[in-house]
């Protein structure tokens, strides 16, 4: 038995207070800026579905996903709170682009253990100011003590915006990740051609040197494409301390194995169904191809040790150590 099961669950929460045209939530599962739920019926399946991942009988890392912004919803904040509180829950990580933080986190101070709370918080240039979105970034770490990850997306055309967030955010002694920006409407087919799904690769030969120069982690970037690409032959503990839950309540070992039905082992809402980690540490992945979702692909790597138990986040790779201080000056191209 695994010390710690790291659950991937992604509800139906779709309210967005950003219009990022590049934004992955799209077709069925569109954000909407708007309605929170589109039916009472969503909203009482995502209760539920907490409800469940609370009552597992091992303590639990989250990262509970929605389609739109957590923070645009007082109930989802309710109740990942609530989940917070649970004495077998390590951690709470939340997606969030980071402009309600200094409106809402006091809810979650208030009603939750903040303590286990942990912020992936993404940068998205045309919708807020670096400056007040690394000032909101900088409370949660600083005030609420909050696991903060400052991510950022490149595209073509963003490369000013991503240096100078880098800047900010190493200044202000948080944590920077930088992810390679994906097309929303690539055909599903289209994933076997990494340059039909990264914009940054389709218009640049040299786009992954250069997402290297800008800050990403070589590293993740090269496990990244290769699990895009090809992932016959590798080893995976997908399943043994990993789970995806998709908004109807399916599981699976991973969110690919959920693109491509395979092999579902059950649902949270089947009778009498229970969660039960494969025993094996590792097992082949069978995707064939296409793993694009850090949650998914980091988890076909080794830990780097026991620190990685205590990071309270699927995305970041290992280890706590915040930036250094001094960043080099990056120009593009340099």
């Amino acid at each position: 038995m695994t010390d710690v099961m790291r659950i991937w669950y992604v509800s139906a929460q779709r309210l967005c207070n950003f219009r990022c045209t590049y934004c992955v939530s799209v077709g069925d599962y569109a954000k909407s800026n708007s309605e929170d739920w589109r039916s009472p019926d969503e909203r009482e399946r995502f209760e539920r579905i907490v409800d469940w991942i609370a009552e597992r009988p091992f303590r639990l890392g989250v990262r509970l996903a929605t389609l739109g912004e957590p923070f645009a919803s007082r109930p989802f904040l309710d109740r990942a709170a609530w989940l917070s509180r649970r004495p077998n829950v390590d951690f709470v990580e939340l997606l969030t682009n980071g402009s309600l933080l200094g409106r809402r986190l006091e809810q979650l101070r208030r009603d939750g253990d903040i303590s286990k709370i942990s912020l992936w918080i993404t940068h998205h240039p045309s919708q807020i100011g670096i400056d007040r979105f690394v000032e909101n970034a900088r409370l949660a770490q600083e005030e609420y003590g909050c696991f903060v990850v400052v991510n950022a997306l490149l595209f073509p055309d963003n490369e000013d915006a991503v240096i100078e967030l880098r800047r900010a955010t190493v200044a202000a002694d948080l944590r920077f990740n930088l992810d390679l920006g994906y097309d929303p409407w690539t055909p599903h087919a289209a994933h076997t051609t990494l340059d039909d799904m990264i914009p940054v690769l389709r218009e640049d030969k040299d786009g992954l040197e250069r997402a290297v120069t800008l800050g990403a982690d070589a590293g993740m970037l090269e496990l990244n494409v290769a699990a895009m690409r090809d992932l016959r032959g590798r080893s995976c503990r997908a399943g043994h301390d990993y789970v995806y839950i998709g908004i109807h309540g399916d599981v699976y070992r991973c969110s690919r194995y959920q693109a491509l039905g395979r092999a579902k082992q059950g649902n949270v809402f089947d009778e009498g169904f229970e969660l039960k980690p494969n025993d094996s540490r590792w097992s082949p992945c069978e995707a064939g191809f296409g793993c694009g979702n850090k949650e998914d692909f980091l988890h076909l790597l080794e830990p780097p040790g026991p620190e990685r138990a205590t990071v309270p986040s699927l995305g970041w790779p290992g280890g706590t150590r915040l930036p250094e201080r001094r960043v080099q000056q990056l120009r593009p191209g340099t």
